[in-house]
């Protein structure tokens, strides 16, 4: 008995089938004027009295990128950190210079003097009658001279330089960060294109495997079919339709994937329906050196060799005096009339005498750790050119896979328009053109994933390089 698509038995298949397609739908482009902003264009939909539809964005991939990069919480995140270190850094800086306060206080006295009730400096007048009330104000200057080897904050103190230092070591985290995160958003746009064209595949390789499986049925049921043939028609629509049914969940799966990364509901994206073009590979002489200047990595390092360096100073600085000057001027009077004024000023200075090696042993400590940093910065050069060596290896590979892949479809599509030709003339059988046909698209699948896989190594190799190369043709 013959069975078509439209029958009982595969209506409860292509329902999961319309529902894939209809999803998939929103990898569609749409006009540019959507993305262009003009909203004329563009008519919203209300679902209820109060509830309006987002307008729907069509986004390319460097579109995408470029939004990712503006919006991601982990990107904004890392740049706050950054703007706060600076902020710590400045602060940590106006430590250092002079600091200008204002007193002022009421008390009550029991008895007849204010003398040093106060201000310990003494010499305050007396009153000439007890228990009464009294006011005191004035201006207070405090003046750092000498501090962590810093005269009056005219050279960078080392703290604050270790600060900055922190404050760069954010900063470049945050361009690693970065890179990572637009490597996991490109990667989530090209798998979403990947799942759409083999979803398409899949489909046409489900729908043909079911027309075999028909075929070999009605001629089983005439007994011009074995046993074996049977079984081997109906296994090969099992297998079709699992993978079928695992293109289908990763279409809509990779697509969600997509809208969650820039935080919109998966109705209101719209992406490109094609794989972009690559732009070509650098040379690799002139990428590495850029790379061993002005990656992230090696920039980090560098800061964190500054940070190791403001650290011996700062460590080295307690080895050396500080010196303070204090200067304060007090106004002090009664509710009677009775005022008298006193102005104080002293410079103090701190000498360090003997730590049991405290401030030696910890500078030394601190001058080891720098030679560590400075080796390390070393090693993250020679860690570097090996990635770049490892991404341009695999992109290699990665190309000779799709080359490989293209000539086997050639190949397969040369054999089924050979069997196509054949059957026309009945000198081949319709099994034979099924099973040509089911070839290729096996094959188109192949080649499908490969060319994800050279997009994918494209991605990694702009990650390695630090982001000094794109690899999305402009």
């Amino acid at each position: 008995m013959k069975r078509h698509l439209s029958s009982p038995r595969f209506r409860a298949i292509w329902s999961p089938v319309r529902l894939a397609l209809v999803a998939c739908f929103v990898l569609l482009p749409i006009p540019r004027q959507l993305c262009a902003g003009q909203t004329a264009a563009v008519r919203s939909r209300e679902r209820g009295p109060s509830v309006k539809v987002k307008p729907v964005v069509f986004l390319n991939l460097r579109q995408y990128l470029a939004t990712i990069s503006a919006e991601s919480p982990k990107i904004i995140a890392s740049r706050l950190d950054e703007a706060a270190a600076d902020y710590e850094a400045r602060s940590r800086y106006a430590a250092y210079l002079p600091h200008l306060v204002g007193h002022a206080g009421v008390a009550y006295i029991y008895g007849r003097s204010l003398n040093g009730l106060i201000n310990p400096f003494g010499n305050l007048p007396s009153s000439t009658t007890g228990n009464r009330w009294f006011t005191e104000e004035g201006p207070g200057l405090t003046i750092p001279v000498y501090k962590d080897g810093s005269f009056l904050g005219i050279n960078v103190p080392p703290e604050v330089a270790h600060k900055r230092a922190e404050r760069q070591v954010i900063k470049f985290k945050g361009s690693l960060t970065e890179q990572s995160v637009i490597l996991k958003a490109t990667d989530a746009y090209l798998q979403a294109i990947k799942a759409t064209h083999l979803l398409e595949l899949r489909t046409r390789h489900f729908a043909l495997a079911q027309e075999e499986d028909a075929r070999v049925e009605n001629r089983a049921a005439s007994s011009l079919a074995t046993a074996e043939e049977l079984g081997v028609a109906r296994l090969r629509l099992e297998s079709s339709r699992a993978s079928f049914e695992a293109a289908q969940g990763e279409a809509i799966y990779s697509f969600l994937a997509v809208a969650a990364l820039l935080g919109r509901d998966v109705s209101t994206v719209r992406i490109q329906d094609s794989y972009p073009e690559a732009a070509p590979l650098p040379d690799f002489e002139r990428i590495a050196g850029i790379s061993s200047v002005q990656h992230p990595k090696v920039l980090l390092q560098e800061a964190t060799i500054r940070g190791a360096q403001a650290n011996v100073e700062f460590q080295r600085s307690r080895m050396l005096p500080s010196v303070t000057a204090e200067s304060y001027d007090f106004q002090y009077g009664d509710f009677h009339g009775d005022a008298e004024n006193q102005w104080t000023s002293f410079l103090s200075v701190h000498v360090p005498v003997f730590d049991f090696g405290e401030a030696y042993l910890a500078t030394k400590s601190a001058r080891i750790k720098l030679q560590a940093e400075i080796e390390r910065r070393a090693a993250v050069e020679q860690d570097l050119q090996k990635e770049l060596v490892d991404a341009l290896v695999e992109i290699n590979k990665a190309a000779g896979n799709v080359g490989k892949a293209r000539g086997e479809v050639a190949e397969e599509q040369r054999v089924a328009t050979r069997v196509e030709e054949q059957a026309r003339m009945d000198q081949a059988l319709l099994g034979e053109l099924n099973s040509a046909k089911l070839k290729l698209l096996e094959k188109k699948e192949e080649l499908e994933q490969a060319h994800y896989e050279l997009l994918h190594r494209y991605a990694l190799y702009q990650e390695a390089t630090g982001g000094q190369w794109k690899w999305i043709a402009p």
